[in-house]
C-alpha cells in the first residue's frame, strides 16, 4: 500500500512503557496537544487518501488495535474537541460491533419516547441486529470521509435514543441495583449522545479543533 496508509495506520499511542522513559510524569499539555494533532493528522489523511483499505483500517482500528490504544490518546479529551469526539464515536461503534443486539433493544424502546431523532439516526425501519452494525458502521466512515458535523450528531442521536431506552429498562428492572447500573448507563449515554451532537454543531460552525 501508499505511504499514506503506512503513515495513518493508527494513533501513535503513549504506551506506559513509552511513558515510562520519560523524566517525571508527562506533560498534560503535551498530552492534549498529542492527542489533538494525532486525531487531526488521522482525519486528514483518510479524506485525502483515495486508498480504500486504509479507510477500512481507520474504522476498524478499535476492532483491530483495542479501544485501550485510543483511550490512551484521547478518551482525556474534552467532549467538544475533535479528539473527544472521535473517541466517543468509536466507543459507539464498539458497542454496535460486539454487542448489537444490546444496542438494538435500546435503540427500539428508547425510539418510542423520542421518535423525532430516528430520522437522524438512520437505522432501518424496523431495525435490525445486521442494521445496527451496517448503521453506525456507515456513520463512523462517514465522519471520515463524508461530512463529519452529521455523522457526529447521526452517532449522537443513537447514542440520546439508547440512553432513553436504558431509562425505560432501569424502570422495568426489580432488582434494585441493577437499576441503578441501567440508570446510570443511561445518564452516561445521554451525557455522550448531548456531547456529539453539540460537537457536530461546532464543526458545521467550523470551530471543532
Amino acid at each position: 500500500m501508499g505511504s499514506m496508509t503506512a503513515r495513518f495506520r493508527r494513533p501513535a499511542s503513549l504506551s506506559p512503557a513509552r511513558a515510562d522513559q520519560i523524566p517525571g510524569a508527562p506533560d498534560p499539555a503535551e498530552v492534549t496537544d498529542l492527542a489533538h494533532r494525532s486525531a487531526a493528522a488521522l482525519l486528514d489523511g483518510v479524506r485525502h487518501s483515495e486508498d480504500p483499505e486504509t479507510v477500512d483500517r481507520v474504522v476498524g482500528l478499535a476492532r483491530t488495535e483495542g479501544l485501550g490504544d485510543l483511550a490512551t490518546l484521547w478518551s482525556a479529551a474534552p467532549a467538544d474537541s475533535l479528539p473527544g469526539a472521535l473517541w466517543r464515536m468509536y466507543v459507539l461503534h464498539t458497542w454496535a460491533q460486539r454487542d448489537p443486539q444490546d444496542l438494538l433493544r435500546r435503540y427500539e424502546l428508547g425510539s418510542t419516547t423520542v421518535p423525532g431523532l430516528q430520522l437522524l439516526a438512520g437505522f432501518s425501519d424496523p431495525p435490525d441486529v445486521d442494521a445496527v452494525r451496517r448503521t453506525l458502521d456507515r456513520i463512523l466512515r462517514g465522519a471520515f470521509i463524508g461530512d463529519l458535523g452529521l455523522a457526529l450528531r447521526r452517532a449522537g442521536a443513537v447514542a440520546v435514543i439508547a440512553a432513553h431506552g436504558s431509562a425505560h429498562l432501569a424502570d422495568q428492572e426489580v432488582d434494585g441495583e441493577r437499576a441503578a447500573g441501567l440508570t446510570t448507563q443511561a445518564r452516561r449515554l445521554l451525557d455522550t449522545g448531548e456531547d456529539l451532537m453539540s460537537a457536530g454543531r461546532a464543526e458545521d460552525a467550523g470551530t471543532l479543533t
